[in-house]
C-alpha cells in the first residue's frame, strides 16, 4: 500500500490550503456558464475575460475539473428524507412514489452512467512561492533566495519559545482569508460566472476524492480537523498559531495505492462492507500549440458535451513574467545557434528536428515581445478511471483521439502514475517536470474553463433527461426563494414560464410538474378555462380521488354569484378597482366617456354597502334612472350601461358574475391539497375578432378568477409551496387590472411561496414579464418571430441555428433555462405510463396509437 508520509499540505483553513513547501493556495469553486447556443461574438465574450485575468495575473495557477456520477439515488433519498420532515395528507403517497422511482431509475443505465463536472481554481497567495519566480539571471535569483531565507528567520516561528517553523501563525492566516476574500469578486468576472470560496471541508474533499474507488463513495467530512492550536511566547509578546497534524492527512488516504504496470494505478477501498477496486491512468500533454485561436480550442467544455465516461483534469500553471520566459527563449535560441556552430565545424548540417525546433523559439519569442503577455509553464494531466483493464484501455484511446483533434497530444510517462497522481492534490510542488508546455495566456483562455453542462437543481423530484448525453435533470420547485448559502441562483423568482405551440407537450408539462408538486407537499390551484381536466376527479395515479377537488363552476344553483369581484377579491378597495374594470370592459367605456364616471360613482357607491355586489351597481343604474330631472346627457349614459349590462346578464354563465343581494352562494374555498377550477361552458375570443357578449363575460369570469387566486396565494400558509397554474393567462392579461392581479402574484410570489406557472402558445405573450419569470421551458414553436423573440427572453443570440433548432424540437422536448441561468435541452419523461397517459390531451385512444404503430411498420417493411 502506497501511504505519502511527508502528504505536501500541512493544514487546511476554509478556503485555504498550507502547503509543507510554505506555499498558501486559496481554492474556489466556479459555478460555471452555459456555452451552448453562444454564437461568435457571445463566444468571445468568456474567453477575453479570462484572457484579461491571465494577462494580469501575478500569481501560479492550479485548474482542476472533477467528474461526479450523478448520484440519482442520493437526490431521490434526499428528497424522501425531506417529505418526511414535512405533515400533509399526501405525505405516504409521495414517499411510495419516490421509493419506486429509485428502483426505475436505479434499473436505467442512461440514468446510472451519466456524470456532472464541477470546476475550481487555485490561486497560490504568496508570489514569493512562485514556482518560476527564481528562474532567469542565475546571480538575481541566488540574491532572492538567500533574502528569503534571512527573513525567515525574522518570523516568530523561529523566534517564540513553544512554535515550531512548521507552524502557522493566526495572524498570517486571517492575512490570507481576507487576500482570498477580495480575490473573489476579482475570479467572477474574470469567469463569466459566480464564484464562491470553499468550505473546509469541500477542500479536505478535493484532497480525498483522489481515493476514490467507486462514483461518489467519498462525502464531505463534517468537522473534521487538520492542525490544533499552539502558542509561543516571544519576549512578553504572545502569538497564537495553529499546528497541522499530519495524521490528520494519513486518514484521507483511504484507499490501497497499487502500482498495477508502468501505466496503470490500481485502487482498493472498502466500500459498504465491500472491497471496491479501479484501475487509473494519467495522461499528460506532450505536444500543443503555444497560443489558441478562438473559439475551437475549447477542449474543456468537449469532455463535458462529448464523453459518456468521466475524465477528471489538473492544470498546474507556474507563471513567468513577459521578461523571463523572453530571456528563456532567447537562451533556448543561442543553444540551437551554438548547435548550428558546432555542426558547421565538422562540416555537416543541423538535423531536421533541430531547424523546426529553433524556427519556433524564434516565433515565441517574436511573439511574446509584440504581446507583452506573461507565460505559464503547464503541466496538462488527464484521469481516466474504469472498472477493468479493457475499459480503461477503451476509455484512454478515446480520450486520446478527442484531444488530438485539438492539437493535443497525449501520453502516459511510463513509471510516473504517481507523479502524475499528486498533481491533483492541493499545494502538491510539481514532481515531474519533463512535460512542461509553455504557453500564452490565450491557451489557458481558450480552453474554456468554467463552462459547463450541468443543469437543473440536482435536488428535488426528476423531470427527464438532456438531450446530449440523457443526463437525469432535477429541480426544487421553490428553490430560488430559500436564499440558502451555496445556492448561487442568478434569479430569485418562483414564477414559471411555459410557451410553445399546441400539441408539442407545453399543457402536459404543466401537468405533470403540478403534480409533481403537491407529492412533494405542495397545495396547488389550477384554472381550467378549457375543461381538460374534468377525467382528474378520479383520482391520478398516487394521488386518490379523495385528494382532488374539481369545480366546474355554473353546474350547481348554488355557485350564482360565486366570482363576483366583491366576493372574489382580498379588499373591498381592490374589488372595486376589479369591477370597475370587468363593468368597463363589459360596456366598452374609457376614460373620457360620459359614462365612466357615472360607473366609477356607481361602484364607489356600492362598495360602501352592506353586502356589495355587481347586481347592486346594476340596482343604482335603474334608480338613477327614476330621477325626475336627471340631464339628459347622463340619462342617456346610464341608459346605455343599463341596456348593455341587462343583455349581458341573460348569459347563462353570466349569473356567476354578477351577484346579488342577500344572495346564498357558495364560497370558492381550497381544502384538496390539488384543486382544479373549472367554468362551464366558457367561451373565449379567438384571433382578432370583436367578441361575441359570452366571450366578453368570459373574459371578465377569467380577471375575477384571478383576483381570487390572488387571494389564494395570501390567505394559504406562508411556509407551504403553493402552485397556481394559469392556462390561458394572456386573456387575463388583456385587461389592465387582469395584467396588474397577475403582475402581483409574479411579483410577490417569492415572499408568500407561490409559483405562477403561466402557459401560452406565443412567446410575444410575455413581453416584458420575462424578467420576472424563474425557470423558463419552451417547446417548439411554429413562427419565424416567435423563435426570434423567445432566444431573446433566453438571453440566447437570434442565429439561424438557434431559430431552426427551436422550431425544430421535438414533441414534449423543451429548451430550459434554470434559475443559474443555464441552458439546455430537456426530454420531459413522466417515467410511468400511467402517469403519461393522465396528461396525455390528445384525442388519439390507445387502440388509435397501436393501430398507427402498426400502420407505420408495414411501411417501414415496405408491406
Amino acid at each position: 500500500m502506497k501511504v505519502f508520509t511527508e502528504f505536501p499540505t500541512k493544514h487546511i483553513e476554509g478556503n485555504l490550503a498550507f502547503g509543507r513547501d510554505g506555499s498558501v493556495w486559496a481554492y474556489f469553486q466556479v459555478e460555471g456558464y452555459g456555452y451552448d447556443f453562444r454564437d461568435f461574438i457571445q463566444k468571445i465574450h468568456p474567453y477575453n475575460n479570462q484572457l484579461s485575468y491571465y494577462v494580469e495575473n501575478m500569481s501560479d495557477l492550479h485548474f482542476l475539473m472533477i467528474p461526479s456520477l450523478t448520484d440519482v439515488n442520493g437526490i431521490i433519498d434526499e428528497t424522501i428524507e425531506d417529505i418526511k420532515r414535512k405533515d400533509y395528507p399526501l405525505k405516504e403517497n409521495g414517499i411510495d412514489y419516490f421509493n419506486r422511482l429509485k428502483q426505475t431509475l436505479s434499473n436505467q443505465r442512461s440514468s446510472r452512467e451519466t456524470n456532472e463536472y464541477h470546476t475550481y481554481i487555485g490561486v497560490q497567495l504568496d508570489p514569493k512561492k512562485n514556482e518560476f519566480r527564481k528562474v532567469g539571471n542565475t546571480g538575481l535569483a541566488l540574491v532572492a533566495g538567500m533574502t528569503d531565507f534571512i527573513n525567515g528567520f525574522k518570523s516568530p516561528v523561529y523566534r517564540a519559545m513553544g512554535l515550531e517553523p512548521n507552524d502557522i501563525l493566526k495572524v498570517d492566516i486571517e492575512q490570507y482569508k481576507h487576500q482570498a476574500e477580495g480575490l473573489r469578486e476579482t475570479l467572477s468576472q474574470s469567469m463569466s460566472s459566480l464564484v464562491r470560496m470553499l468550505s473546509k471541508e469541500e477542500t479536505l474533499f478535493l484532497i480525498e476524492q483522489n481515493f476514490s474507488v467507486t462514483p461518489n463513495d467519498t462525502k464531505l467530512r463534517k468537522g473534521y480537523e487538520t492542525s490544533v492550536d499552539v502558542s509561543g511566547i516571544d519576549g512578553e509578546k504572545v502569538h497564537e498559531a495553529r499546528r497541522g497534524r499530519a495524521q490528520s492527512f494519513y486518514e484521507l488516504q483511504n484507499a490501497e495505492i497499487e502500482e498495477y504496470d508502468q501505466t496503470t494505478l490500481k485502487l482498493y477501498k472498502l466500500v459498504n462492507e465491500e472491497i471496491k477496486e479501479s484501475y487509473v491512468q494519467y495522461l499528460v500533454a506532450d505536444k500543443m500549440t503555444a497560443h489558441s485561436l478562438h473559439p475551437g480550442s475549447e477542449w474543456m467544455f468537449h469532455i463535458q458535451n462529448r464523453l459518456r465516461f468521466p475524465v477528471a483534469v489538473s492544470v498546474k500553471a507556474g507563471l513567468l513574467r513577459n521578461e523571463q520566459i523572453i530571456k528563456n527563449l532567447s537562451n533556448v535560441r543561442l543553444s540551437y545557434e551554438d548547435q548550428r556552430q558546432e555542426a558547421k565545424k565538422g562540416d555537416s548540417d543541423v538535423d531536421l528536428s533541430t531547424e523546426k525546433a529553433e524556427s519556433g523559439a524564434i516565433q515565441m519569442e517574436s511573439r511574446f515581445t509584440d504581446t507583452g503577455y506573461p507565460a505559464y509553464g503547464c503541466s496538462f494531466v488527464f484521469r481516466v478511471s474504469a472498472k477493468d483493464k479493457d475499459q480503461l484501455r477503451v476509455r484512454v484511446d478515446e480520450l486520446k483521439r478527442e484531444m488530438q483533434s485539438f492539437g493535443i497530444h497525449l501520453l502516459s510517462p511510463y513509471g510516473e502514475m504517481i507523479a502524475y497522481f499528486m498533481e491533483f492534490i492541493p499545494t502538491c510542488p510539481r514532481i515531474n517536470s519533463d512535460y512542461i508546455q509553455y504557453v500564452e495566456p490565450t491557451k489557458l483562455a481558450g480552453m474554456m474553463f468554467g463552462a459547463t453542462t450541468n443543469i437543473g437543481d440536482n435536488r428535488g423530484f426528476y423531470i427527464g433527461q438532456t438531450l446530449k448525453l440523457n443526463r437525469p435533470v432535477f429541480i426544487q420547485p421553490d428553490l430560488a426563494a430559500k436564499a440558502y448559502e451555496g445556492v448561487n441562483n442568478v434569479v430569485d423568482s418562483l414564477a414559471m414560464m411555459i410557451a410553445g405551440m399546441t400539441g408539442k407537450g407545453k399543457s402536459f408539462w404543466a401537468n405533470l410538474y403540478t403534480y409533481l408538486c403537491v407529492l412533494t407537499g405542495s397545495r396547488a390551484l389550477i384554472i381550467d378555462p378549457k375543461g381538460d381536466r374534468k377525467k382528474w376527479a378520479a383520482g391520478l395515479p398516487f394521488i386518490p380521488p379523495e385528494h382532488i377537488s374539481v369545480w366546474t363552476l355554473g353546474a350547481d344553483e348554488r355557485d350564482a354569484g360565486c366570482l363576483d369581484p366583491f366576493r372574489t377579491s382580498v379588499s373591498i378597495s381592490e374589488a372595486k378597482d376589479i369591477a370597475m374594470d370587468i363593468l368597463s370592459f363589459l360596456c366598452d367605456l374609457n376614460l373620457g366617456d360620459p359614462g365612466f364616471a357615472r360607473l366609477s360613482e356607481a361602484v364607489e357607491q356600492e362598495g360602501d354597502q352592506h353586502d356589495p355586489c355587481l347586481g347592486g351597481v346594476l340596482y343604482f343604474f335603474k334608480r338613477q334612472l327614476e330621477i325626475a330631472n336627471l340631464n339628459d346627457k347622463h340619462r342617456e349614459a346610464i341608459e346605455g350601461i343599463v341596456e348593455t349590462l341587462e343583455t349581458l346578464k341573460r348569459t347563462q354563465i353570466a349569473r356567476l358574475l354578477f351577484g346579488e343581494k342577500g344572495q346564498d352562494y357558495r364560497v370558492l374555498e381550497v381544502t384538496k391539497p390539488l384543486q382544479v377550477l373549472m367554468v362551464q361552458n366558457l367561451k373565449l375570443p379567438k384571433g382578432n375578432k370583436a367578441p361575441r357578449p359570452i366571450e366578453k363575460i368570459s373574459e371578465a369570469i377569467l380577471i375575477s378568477i384571478t383576483s381570487f387566486t390572488k387571494q389564494y396565494m395570501l390567505e394559504q400558509d406562508r411556509s407551504i409551496h403553493k402552485v397556481i397554474m394559469q392556462d390561458e393567462s394572456k386573456t387575463i392579461e388583456n385587461s389592465a387590472e387582469g395584467k396588474n392581479q397577475m403582475d402581483f402574484i409574479v411579483r410577490m410570489g417569492r415572499h408568500y411561496n407561490t409559483t405562477l406557472v403561466k402557459g401560452t402558445q406565443n412567446a410575444t405573450d410575455y413581453d416584458e414579464d420575462v424578467s420576472n419569470m424563474g425557470m423558463k421551458f419552451c417547446f417548439a414553436l411554429k413562427k419565424l418571430e416567435e423563435a426570434e423573440e423567445m432566444l431573446k427572453y433566453f438571453g440566447l443570440p437570434v442565429t439561424p441555428a438557434n431559430i431552426e433548432y427551436l422550431n425544430s424540437l421535438d414533441r414534449g422536448t423543451a429548451l430550459f433555462q434554470d434559475i443559474y441561468g443555464r441552458t439546455a435541452a430537456v426530454r420531459i419523461h413522466p417515467v410511468y405510463k400511467e402517469i403519461e397517459e393522465a396528461f396525455d390531451s390528445s384525442t388519439a385512444t390507445q387502440e388509435d396509437r397501436e393501430y398507427e404503430r402498426e400502420r407505420q411498420e408495414k411501411i417501414r417493411m415496405g408491406v
